[in-house]
């Protein structure tokens, strides 16, 4: 074999690896070889906006910061003498006059309206707890005037609160920071009594004067809540609710035909700290 046959032959198989590596290597072939995209693995944003129900559960501490006594040294309408000697009534109402306090169980059940604008969350909920609160307080003192000891007995009861509320929040992905602020209602009942020892004349005095009535006031407080899978999320929330005073009237008497008129105004405020569950539809 001449060497100018064997140079063609050498070239010839040179351009056909070249042509078969090209043919390899060309955009059809390497689409149809195997490829795995890749996968995010990062969790999706919730979104906030819907409607919502859930329960909450918690503590409250109730307070009547001024459950306040005034007497009559007056003859109460119907009586021609009064009970009290101006003295003594000046004693009654300091004795019937302070503050009282106490814990509860608060409960229930809410529900709501979520919209979201970008990491801003504005929305307004309702809520019906169980509010059992029992106040009392007992003041005692001395008759200046009449002579002996005499006691005062003030308390302040409510069974439930209902309150509608503005939420305005701001989202940082599945946490929520928000305040909220708007109505609260509840049916508040006082009621207050006095005994003493009589030693004035006639038998002993005694009285009892009651107030009750549905009462609305204002709720102000500040609360987190994490979104959770399917569509559940949890909070804590603080709260505080102010409702005005009820006033209650009556007559201090004796067996002897005497009388002096007695009031006490009643209020009430609450601190409630709770937590709650939320399911979004």
């Amino acid at each position: 074999m001449s060497r100018k046959t064997r140079e063609n032959g050498m070239r010839s198989r040179l351009l056909r690896s070249v042509a078969l590596m090209a043919l390899m290597t060309s955009p059809a072939v390497a689409a149809d070889l195997p490829f795995k995209s890749p996968q995010s693995t990062a969790a999706p944003v919730p979104n906030w906006t819907g409607f919502y129900v859930g329960l909450n559960a918690g503590g409250t501490l109730a307070r009547s910061g001024d459950p306040s006594t005034s007497a009559s040294c007056l003859a109460a309408p119907g009586f021609a003498t009064p009970y009290f000697g101006c003295p003594d009534a000046l004693a009654v109402a300091a004795g019937g006059t302070g503050s009282m306090s106490k814990a509860a169980f608060i409960g229930g059940a809410q529900a709501g309206y979520n919209w979201q604008v970008n990491a801003v969350v504005l929305g307004g909920e309702a809520d019906f707890d169980s509010f059992h609160v029992r106040l009392s307080r007992t003041g005692s003192g001395v008759l200046p005037t009449l002579g002996g000891p005499f006691a005062i007995t003030t308390s302040a009861s409510t069974d439930w609160l209902f309150t509608a509320r503005g939420r305005i929040g701001w989202a940082f992905d599945n946490l929520l920071l928000y305040g909220t602020g708007g109505l609260a209602e509840t049916y508040l009942n006082a009621s207050n009594s006095y005994t003493d020892a009589g030693l004035g004349g006639g038998g002993p005095g005694a009285g009892a004067w009651n107030a009750s009535a549905t009462k609305f006031g204002w709720t102000a407080g500040a609360g987190l809540e994490w979104a959770l899978k399917r569509n559940w999320s949890v909070k804590a929330e603080y709260l505080f609710v102010k409702f005005g005073s009820i006033n209650a009237s009556g007559v201090v008497v004796n067996s002897g035909g005497y009388g002096s008129a007695i009031s006490t105004s009643t209020d009430l405020t609450a601190n409630i700290a709770r937590a709650g569950v939320n399911y979004k539809f």
